[in-house]
């Protein structure tokens, strides 16, 4: 277990929206999900051929092994539960982060190991919002700088989500 290296904890502490953090939602398990979502997916292979020749293949296989280089305080949780939610919007107000920067994908669209996760938006909006914290998004290594991303597309996306209906939006200008 990690000890807390800052913790911005009172009543009064500060938030800064010159602070972001990157927050997926496209982890599931068998309890709330089909089965585990990203935590299984397949081992990256090492770049170098010779190297990854020598390397296991296949997929992790939770709970105690799984896609990531660390393993949750929480273990392998589902972004779908409202506890998990809470829990780190509790951890990233009292990290004194202020913005949640949502990697998005257009409605029904996903990478290859995960699912749609739109409907999961105005949960974090109100979560983010009991805890004074924005939120911003992403295309999946992209910030919404409108490079190679079409504008009509992320407009849509935003009003079908509706988040312009929410105080916690951040937009980056």
């Amino acid at each position: 277990k990690t000890d807390i290296v800052f913790s911005n904890s009172g009543h009064e502490h500060n938030i800064f929206y010159d602070i972001h953090i990157f927050y997926y939602l496209w982890y599931g398990t068998p309890q709330m999900d089909r089965g585990y979502i990203h935590w299984d997916h397949v081992l990256v292979p090492h770049w170098d051929p010779k190297i990854a020749a020598s390397h296991p293949k296949g997929r992790h296989s939770p709970p105690e092994d799984i896609a990531s280089s660390f393993y949750p305080e929480l273990g392998p949780y589902s972004s779908r539960n409202p506890s998990v939610l809470e829990s780190h919007m509790e951890q990233i107000e009292s990290s004194a982060a202020g913005v949640v920067v949502l990697s998005w994908y257009p409605p029904g669209v996903a990478d290859e190991h995960g699912e749609p996760t739109e409907d999961l938006v105005p949960a974090v909006m109100d979560a983010a919002h009991r805890h004074r914290i924005k939120v911003t998004g992403e295309r999946y290594g992209e910030l919404f700088l409108l490079n190679n991303i079409c504008v009509f597309i992320i407009v849509f996306t935003l009003v079908y989500i509706n988040v312009f209906t929410y105080t916690a939006l951040h937009v980056l200008l």
